[in-house]
């Protein structure tokens, strides 16, 4: 493409179309990434305070993309804006642009150090206080120019709108069109607190369950009955069991189970120091609910980023260093 740029000019003037192809396509890639970020928080003076821009800098960069492209990408409102369908359709494809063009910048770069600028990632908090926190120095300091943003979301965000570089999730994962990396599994532990156990005593067998409280995690809440999951040699089973609590969180699922509120399934990593201690008993020990997945997820129409490859690359290799509790894939 930029050998049409040089066809009939002189050198000088061949220089000057080249600068100002180039200045223009910067010019747009701004109004991509204040477009992107007004999107992302959701409103023009956010966006010019996380950009560190005047306020007018950003909305008139919006204008622009807008009329070039003909057509409104945001309403707004005294208070917050909020994209339109044409928005929609088009964030993913500035994103996956903005992405490329990181891609180019970055592709030659070999010393860690060297890596800038922000990966936001999002993970359960259990996951994010146990596993990850107590082990992110080391990456910090392998990559001390990157900022990482990280975020506890226990239910399905929109990680386009939300620009989120990448999510951890725990569990199987619906059909999408986002690409998902195997990392671990996690074995899973039927438990009751010591508090529980003094009041309502230990299940021995499956039939025994009728008589106890289920703590059901459902990222809905819906209606339906509490399920206790297991796994035999023939395969995976359900029994409904009585419970009077649903949660849709990892740390509201693990302190209502330490409280004496019901029996919880809960993933080993974690829970070893409370079980060790006696203030949580693993019961039904032959009846353990199949292991966990455990997936990086990030939109399959951005390119793997090298902050993101980073990250991912330093993920698996920590995990790959935990305990038995967990099987690597």
């Amino acid at each position: 493409m930029l050998c049409l740029l040089f066809e009939k000019h002189s050198e000088t003037d061949n220089i000057v179309q080249l600068k100002q192809t180039m200045s223009c396509t910067m010019d747009k890639f701004e109004m991509l990434t204040r477009f992107s970020e007004t999107a992302r928080i959701g409103s023009f003076s956010g966006a010019a305070e996380y950009l560190g821009l005047p306020k007018s800098s950003i909305s008139q960069a919006v204008q622009n993309l807008e009329k070039t492209l003909g057509t409104r990408l945001l309403h707004r409102s005294t208070r917050r804006v909020s994209l339109t369908p044409d928005g929609e359709a088009f964030l993913p494809q500035c994103r996956a642009l903005l992405a490329e063009l990181e891609a180019m910048e970055t592709q030659f770069v070999s010393n860690p150090a060297d890596l800038r600028g922000e990966l936001r990632v999002d993970m359960p908090s259990r996951f994010a206080s146990n596993i990850l926190i107590p082990k992110l120095g080391d990456f910090i300091e392998k990559h001390s120019n990157l900022r990482l943003r990280i975020s506890s979301y226990d239910h399905r965000i929109d990680m386009i709108k939300e620009g989120i570089d990448c999510v951890i999730r725990v569990g199987d994962l619906a059909d999408s069109s986002l690409i998902a990396r195997p990392l671990l599994r996690y074995r899973v532990v039927n438990c009751v607190s010591q508090s529980y156990a003094m009041r309502f005593g230990i299940p021995k067998a499956l039939e025994d369950l009728q008589h106890h409280k289920l703590i059901d995690y459902s990222h809905s809440l819906s209606q339906r009955a509490g399920e206790f999951e297991y796994t035999t040699v023939d395969g995976t089973h359900t029994l409904t069991m009585p419970s009077a609590l649903a949660v849709n969180g990892t740390e509201a699922y693990y302190s209502a189970c330490l409280n004496g509120l019901g029996i919880a399934q809960l993933p080993i990593v974690g829970v070893e120091q409370e079980i060790a201690n006696g203030r949580l008993i693993c019961v039904l020990k032959e009846f353990e609910a199949p292991a966990m997945p455990v997936n990086l997820i990030y939109p399959s129409r951005q390119q793997l980023s090298p902050r993101l490859k980073a990250f991912a690359d330093w993920l698996v290799n920590m995990l790959n260093d935990m305990g038995p509790d967990t099987t690597n894939i």
